[in-house]
Order: C-alpha cells, then sequence, then structure tokens
C-alpha cells in the first residue's frame, strides 16, 4: 500500500483521518502512532521484521535521548556518540552490507574452492535512511541542548513513525514538530486545504511521472547501445521530470496529509528546474535533506566561515555524504562528487561568469542537470559511457542495430504531455491555484477532474511505485 493506491485513499486516509479529529488530546497522539504503525506493516507488503526495526529504533533513541538529557560531561558525550553509532550501523547493516558482501566475500570463497554461490541483496526496509536521518537530528539536538528529550514514549512514537514522512520524508526535525504534539487543531478547512494539496500532488504522479516512466521503460527494454540519439535525449530529459514530479507529488500528498492531521510540513520543493546554479539548485530540490546535512555535518565541520582548505574539505564530506546517502553503488559516489566539484566552483567564483549570465547560466544547467541525473539514474559507469555515446551519436559512426527514427514512438505518445509538464515546473501554476482555491465553482471541478483522472490511472495499471522508495 502506498498514497497512491486506492485502499489507502478510500479506506485507511478517510477512517484515519476521521478517528484522528475524534480524539483530542494525548489520545490524538496515540492515534497517530498506533495509526502509523499499522500503515508502515501494510506498505512494507508483509515484511512484519521491518516494523520490528522501526519500533526498534523508536525504542532505542527514545531512551538514548532520555539518558542524555539526564547526564553530564563525559558521559553525556559518551552516550551521546554510542547514540550516533548505534543509528549509523543501524542505517549501513541494511543499505551498505550487501554492496560490501557481494564485492569482498566471492574473491575469498574461490580462494578456497567455492565457486558458484549466489548472494541475494538484502533488502533495504522501507524509509530506512529517512528515520535514521530524523533519529540522529534528534539526538543532536537534544545533546546541544536545543530541546528537552520527549518523556512520552508515544509523542516519540508519533514523531518519528507518523506515516505521511516515514517513507520518504519530508525530514522533519523533533524541534519543529515538537509543538503539534501539544496540540493538533483539526478543522474543516485544514482538511479541505489539505484534500486539495493531496489531489494536486497525487496528478502530478500520476499524470505525469509515471507516464514519463514509461519512456525510460522503454529505453531500458530496447536497450542503450541500441537507442537514436533523439530517443536517448528523449529518454534522460522525461527521467529528470519524472523524478521531480513523482517526488514533488509525493511531497505535496505527505503535506495535504499533515494539513489534515493539523500540522504544518516543512517544504521540500521550490522549482529547482528555475535555478541558474547548483548550489541554488540543491537549496531548492529536497530542500529538508539539504537541510539536514547543513545543520547536522557542515555548520559543525565550520561551514563556509573557515579556510578555502576547510571548507573544500566541508563540501567535500557534505557531498560524499550526500552520493552514498542516496546508495550504495559506485554511481551515487560519482554522482556526489560531481555535484561537489559543481559546486564548489561557484562557491569559490570560478565560474562566475557563467553563473551570472541569463543565457549561459541556463545552458550551463540544463547539461549539469542532465548529466548528474545519467550519473543517479545508471548504476556503473559503463552504462554512463553507452549512454553519451547514444546522445552525443551526430558526431560518431551510428550502429547497424540502431533505428533511427524509434523516437517517434514516443513523441507521439509524451510529446505534447513533456511541453505542457514545462509550465508546471515553474511558480506560474502555484501563482494560478492562488487567485483561484476560494472560488469553489472553477477549483473544485478542477481538483475532482484530476483526482478521477489520477484514480482512473491507478486503477488501470499506471501505478508506479514512488521512486524515492528505494531509498
Amino acid at each position: 500500500m502506498n498514497f497512491c493506491s486506492p485502499d489507502f485513499i478510500f479506506i485507511f486516509l478517510p477512517v484515519f483521518v476521521l478517528l484522528h479529529g475524534m480524539t483530542k488530546g494525548k489520545l490524538r497522539n496515540a492515534v497517530l502512532f498506533f495509526g502509523s504503525i499499522v500503515f508502515y506493516a501494510l506498505a512494507a507488503g508483509g515484511l512484519y521484521e521491518w516494523t520490528l526495526l522501526l519500533l526498534i529504533a523508536t525504542v532505542m533513541n527514545y531512551l538514548f535521548g532520555l539518558i542524555i538529557n539526564e547526564t553530564e560531561g563525559r558521559y553525556r558525550k559518551t552516550v551521546f556518540v554510542t547514540g550516533i553509532v548505534f543509528n549509523v550501523a543501524f542505517l549501513a547493516a541494511y543499505k551498505y552490507s550487501g554492496a560490501f558482501v557481494s564485492a569482498m566475500l566471492p574473491p575469498l570463497l574461490s580462494k578456497i574452492g567455492v565457486t558458484g554461490v549466489e548472494l541475494s541483496a538484502v533488502a533495504l526496509p522501507l524509509g530506512l535512511s529517512f528515520y535514521t536521518f530524523k533519529n540522529l537530528s534528534y539526538l543532536r539536538e537534544v545533546y546541544n541542548g536545543a530541546v528537552e528529550s520527549e518523556t512520552s514514549f508515544i509523542n516519540y512514537g508519533a514523531y518519528l513513525t507518523m506515516f505521511p514522512q516515514i517513507s520518504m520524508g519530508p525530514i522533519q526535525t523533533y524541534k519543529d514538530f515538537r509543538p503539534y504534539l501539544d496540540s493538533r487543531t483539526v478543522t474543516f478547512d485544514g482538511i479541505s486545504a489539505g484534500a486539495s494539496e493531496f489531489i494536486i500532488g497525487f496528478g502530478l504522479k500520476k499524470i505525469f511521472a509515471d507516464r514519463f516512466g514509461g519512456v525510460w521503460n522503454g529505453i531500458t527494454t530496447i536497450g542503450f547501445d541500441s537507442v537514436s540519439t533523439p530517443l536517448a535525449w528523449m529518454g534522460i530529459i522525461t527521467f529528470a521530470l519524472q523524478l521531480y514530479f513523482d517526488f514533488y507529488g509525493y511531497s505535496l500528498m505527505a503535506s495535504g496529509i499533515g494539513e489534515m492531521l493539523g500540522y504544518r510540513t516543512p517544504q521540500n520543493f521550490n522549482y529547482p528546474y528555475t535555478s541558474r546554479s547548483m548550489s541554488d539548485f540543491w537549496r531548492r530540490w529536497h530542500m529538508t535533506l539539504g537541510e539536514w546535512f547543513k545543520e547536522n555535518v557542515y555548520f559543525p565541520l565550520g561551514g563556509s566561515r573557515c579556510s578555502r582548505i576547510k571548507l573544500t574539505r566541508n563540501l567535500f564530506v557534505v557531498w560524499v555524504l550526500t552520493g552514498i546517502w542516496h546508495g550504495s553503488t559506485l554511481n551515487f559516489l560519482v554522482w556526489g562528487l560531481f555535484l561537489f566539484l559543481l559546486v564548489l566552483l561557484e562557491k569559490k567564483g570560478i565560474i562566475d561568469f557563467i553563473t551570472e549570465s541569463p543565457v549561459l547560466s541556463r545552458i550551463y544547467m540544463f547539461f549539469a542537470v542532465i548529466f548528474s541525473w545519467l550519473l543517479f539514474k545508471l548504476p556503473t559507469l559503463s552504462d554512463v559511457g553507452i549512454y553519451l555515446s547514444r546522445m552525443f551519436g551526430f558526431f560518431g559512426k551510428v550502429p547497424e542495430e540502431v533505428y533511427a527514427l524509434d523516437w517517434l514512438k514516443y513523441a507521439k505518445s509524451t510529446g505534447a504531455l513533456i511541453v505542457i509538464s514545462l509550465f508546471f515546473i515553474t511558480p506560474l501554476p502555484r501563482r494560478v491555484y492562488e487567485k483561484i482555491k476560494n472560488k469553489p465553482y472553477i477549483v473544485v471541478p478542477i481538483l475532482l477532474a484530476v483526482f478521477w483522472y489520477s484514480v482512473y490511472l491507478a486503477v488501470c495499471g499506471a501505478n508506479d511505485p514512488f521512486l524515492y522508495n528505494n531509498f
């Protein structure tokens, strides 16, 4: 079950909103906690050990917070460091052990004559990367005295596991959410506004993201070395659009559910594809992840108020960690290093002549973003090389297996949608919506049409999983 599943939309969500709205005080947090555990168990698809891991993480970090708050001096620091090590090891054990074992174990086994052993990858528990980061930021806030530790296990469980954010964020800090544990006002206006936001996100996911995903699926079926140059460009551009509408759509749905439940969710996207530099792009894309790294890694290392050498080190650490947070394969590390290089050049003013030019900055960002998503999407550098050779096939011999007009099929099916989507990566649709949202005779028919068409797409099978579920 996920946000786009009919059973979530027509059963779980309305029942939960009703139960949550009917309860008051501390009982409301209990409803949020236990309801979120039920959602997580259903979303995990029967892998109940994932639910057990989530509960273990909740209990351990609740206890770490209490102990940190009650100790002083070196004992306090020891408990804090122990909590950090526990969470990092917890994440690494599931996210990186598979890659390590796959790389190290076969050579060791071959030395003792054991060959042909098939190693199955360890499945990454749903939302592990996200709720681990929430735990880490909570321990830092308690240790630094920014907040008092949460004394109620139910309250901490409600914060950590709340179902609108558990699988893909946004990464909301405990300090930011703490007031909502004391009081959340549920109103009809809030439910109405939240439902509208949910429908908009639902539409972005189903109408744009899932349709664009079909282009990339078609390319992988054909084979990277067998696609024409126009289709290669269309493929990576539609993937860039798919990733945006998929994750932005989810973030709006999560924000809308939060509003129905009486709390505000931090903004996660701010039209990143209108950015004129990579630094600005990452201030607008997955904003809560960027804020997390800034508060928990970049600033503790010294931020930008330091020597040039230390600035380089700080940026290097942040972007390497950003890369490997997304995955354990080499491409994510290279992706992080590529972003580090661009941000470093921008920070040092080396390419100001590009980022300050209205024309050059757009050209620069188009190619920088396209290449970064290529590194992000393709698991091996050899695949990246093959794909680049097809993107720039204008300059080389076209392989015999390439059908030069293969792009026409996809242009007919998604070409118009690509053009329309370019309007929706700008602030203009939001400005229009803000002007008409208080005119129900206009906005209600539009929202109903978007909702039922999206439901139709979901029921008819165009129900691709959210891409960031993999992280």
